[in-house]
This record gives structure tokens, sequence and C-alpha cells, in this order.
């Protein structure tokens, strides 16, 4: 492993997609909002960002999240199970299930990588 490699810690990143009901768009955005306010917050919280297809403003959104462990994500799984209701009553349908990544190494740019980049390297 190289230097650069060894100076980046390695993030979990989740991502997951939902559909808005017809009208509810600019509902779920703000709650989703709300959702990334508090991930913020948490500490092994290190990414949250909502994304929609290019030119398609009620299209489905792709949520990605990035934690500094697998029991960060869990942490923040706790917290959401009891936001659920409140997220389905603005889904067309359930989400996709989220999916956790862990990252494979590849040249160790630092641009491969959500990670925190240590030693200045």
């Amino acid at each position: 492993m190289t230097a650069r490699e060894q100076a980046t810690v390695s993030v979990f990143v989740v991502t997951n997609q939902m559909q808005a009901q017809p009208g509810r768009q600019k509902e779920l955005v703000a709650l989703l909002r709300r959702f990334a306010t508090t991930m913020h917050a948490e500490p092994g919280g290190v990414h949250y960002s909502v994304h929609r297809p290019i030119g398609d403003d009620s299209g489905p959104l792709t949520v990605i999240q990035a934690y500094a462990s697998v029991k960060a994500f869990q942490d923040h799984g706790d917290w959401m199970r009891t936001r659920v209701p409140e997220l389905a009553s603005l889904l067309a349908a359930a989400p996709t299930p989220p999916v956790l990544l862990e990252q494979v190494a590849l040249s160790g740019h630092v641009r491969e990588t959500f990670g925190i980049q240590l030693l200045g390297v």
C-alpha cells in the first residue's frame, strides 16, 4: 500500500433511490434536507447529498451518504427507523433498500474517496 493509500481513511458509502408521490417532490426534498442536517451533526456522518436526473424535476431522487464506520451507519439507521412513516407518506413506492458499500483501493488518489486525508499527503 502506498503512503497516499495509508493516509486515506476509508468511509462507508450508502446509496438509495426514492420517488415522490406526484406533486410532493418539494415536500420530500424539504424532509431530506432535515435528515441531512441531523446526519451532518452525527459524529460518524461524513457526507449526505441528494441528486435528481438532469432536466427532470419530478424524477427519482438518489441519496448518497457516507459514514466513518459501519457502526455510524447503524446508529443513523436507529435514528431513521422512527422517521420512516413520515418519509413513506411522501413516496410513490417503497425506496430502494439502502446499499452499504465499502471502498475498493485503486491508486490512492484523493479523488477516489470520500475519505479524510491525513498527514497532508
